[in-house]
Formats: C-alpha cells, sequence, structure tokens
C-alpha cells in the first residue's frame, strides 16, 4: 500500500507512553506506532463483524443444519 502521508499528533502524554513503550521494545517509535494501529484496525474490524453477526441472530429465524447445506 502506498504511503498515504497520514500525520498524527499526539498529546504529551500519550507521546511519552509511546516513547517509553518504544524504548522498551527496542523499536523506533513510527514502527511501533504502526504495529499499534495495525492491531487497533484488526480489532476494530472484528467489533464490526461482532456486530453483523449479532444482527443476523434474530431469534425465530430459521436454522439449516451443516449436514443438509448443498455446497455443489
Amino acid at each position: 500500500m502506498a504511503d498515504s502521508g497520514i500525520n498524527i499528533t499526539f498529546n504529551s502524554e500519550i507521546s511519552e507512553c509511546l516513547a517509553g513503550l518504544a524504548k522498551i521494545r527496542n523499536k523506533p517509535v513510527k514502527k511501533l506506532v504502526e504495529e499499534l494501529m495495525q492491531e487497533a484496525i484488526e480489532n476494530e474490524e472484528d467489533k464490526i463483524l461482532i456486530e453483523r453477526a449479532a444482527e443476523l441472530n434474530v431469534p425465530g429465524a430459521e436454522t439449516v443444519d451443516l449436514k443438509d447445506v448443498k455446497w455443489d
């Protein structure tokens, strides 16, 4: 994916936490933030999938047993 050129400024508390974590992990802050953002995005996507699945779980809806599914 191409670099979108997004720049983010964090407040001093978050910046200090990121700097401390980067030092502990022995990683550049940029790399650490990229990894944390990727994890946060994946978590958010998972939440959306769970919400959508819950919307499909309607009481009284017809269900189909897996053994009865015709896969061809």
